[in-house]
């Protein structure tokens, strides 16, 4: 089927070889030897056996060698050439697990590698490439110091912020927001493949999944959560020019918590003096959700609905979550839209939150 449309990616994994070791030319000699013998990210219990290779598509794996989305030049021929993107957004789920490490200077010294490694190894590589960096959320005025050290290279568009188990309303937060506000990049929170596992990372609603599939299921919740936790501790308020992009979350869900907050703020606003229109419409000024993984109700009306509902034409992005085994490909997700919103979805939207247009 031919792309008729302007595509911008918003959610790509570029891969490091060999995790820590990889990163060994961006890490101060100390640190080296701090990580010596300490190679692999910490990962969660439940994925299953050789997640490298059951989470990556096999067919992503680059000619070079490696894990697929590894090479940033094997990327280019096959996901942005192949699909004609004008622009993709990389994200490091593999730099999120840092959330792990309960030492600070470990979880900084790495956020920083990483952030050094791709705008010296992928930027350089294709214009095409942005970058979200990474930050780590252990001590908030450090990671407020990498925004502002790595957020003013040229290609940086998001700040990828690894979520503690705190939510994302909390003041604790304040110093990574005033930075990224001030940068005018948004802010960018994705599954780090650590929820419920670590004592750092987030926790899953009720209790602990006991089972991948369980877990993968629920990852919502953690948006969920820490939306309506920006919403009502009024951090869109304090921040106004603050942008949020929730990717990989899903999206059918978002009606109901426009309803349920606006329900509530009719009840309880006395307890929300700071917000002076209903929640729902700082929802749809300040977030963003990405299309991957894409829902598939019963029927297709249904998703019709869904997009009515959530303003799909405001408050949806399209992304492949390239290199991943359940990745959408542009040629076949949402082939029914009407020319206006497609073009909003698939790059509109895009250009609009990172500064692209």
């Amino acid at each position: 089927m031919a792309i008729k449309n302007k595509i911008i990616d918003a959610d790509v994994h570029p891969w490091i070889n060999g995790d820590i070791e990889g990163l060994k030319p961006y890490l101060s000699k100390s640190m080296w030897s701090h990580f010596d013998g300490r190679m692999r990210l910490p990962d969660h219990p439940l994925r299953p056996p050789l997640a490298e290779s059951t989470s990556i598509r096999l067919d992503t794996k680059p000619p070079s060698g490696g894990a697929g989305g590894s090479d940033p030049h094997y990327v280019c021929e096959d996901l942005l050439d192949r699909y004609n993107i004008e622009h993709a957004i990389l994200s490091s789920v593999q730099a999120g697990k840092l959330v792990t490490y309960p030492n600070p200077n470990e979880a900084h010294a790495l956020a920083s590698a990483f952030n050094d490694y791709f705008l010296n190894e992928w930027l350089t590589v294709d214009s095409r490439y942005k970058l979200a960096i990474c930050v780590a959320v252990h001590q908030p005025l450090k990671a407020a110091e990498e925004i502002r050290r790595a957020g003013k290279e040229k290609g940086v568009v998001a700040v990828f912020m690894p979520l503690f188990n705190i939510l994302m309303g909390n003041s604790y937060y304040f110093p990574i927001y005033e930075a990224a506000e001030e940068l005018g990049l948004p802010i960018l929170i994705h599954p780090t493949g650590t929820e419920g596992g670590f004592s750092t990372s987030v926790a899953m609603a009720g209790g602990v999944p006991s089972s991948y599939i369980e877990r993968h299921t629920d990852f919502p919740q953690v948006a969920y959560g820490n939306i309506v936790s920006m919403v009502f501790e009024g951090v869109f308020v304090r921040f106004p020019k603050l942008k949020v992009l929730a990717a990989e979350f899903g999206y059918s869900w978002v009606p109901s918590v426009m309803w349920r907050m606006d329900q509530n703020w009719r009840n309880f606003r006395r307890e929300v003096p700071w917000l002076d229109k209903e929640p729902s419409k700082y929802l749809l000024e300040h977030v963003r959700f990405t299309s991957q993984p894409v829902e598939e109700p019963e029927k297709g009306k249904y998703l019709s609905q869904i997009f009515e509902m959530m303003h799909a034409e405001e408050t949806l992005i399209f992304s492949t979550d390239y290199p991943h085994w359940d990745n959408d490909f542009p040629d076949n997700t949402f082939t029914n839209l009407a020319e206006t919103l497609s073009q909003r979805i698939f790059y509109d939207n895009a250009a609009e939150l990172f500064n692209l247009k």
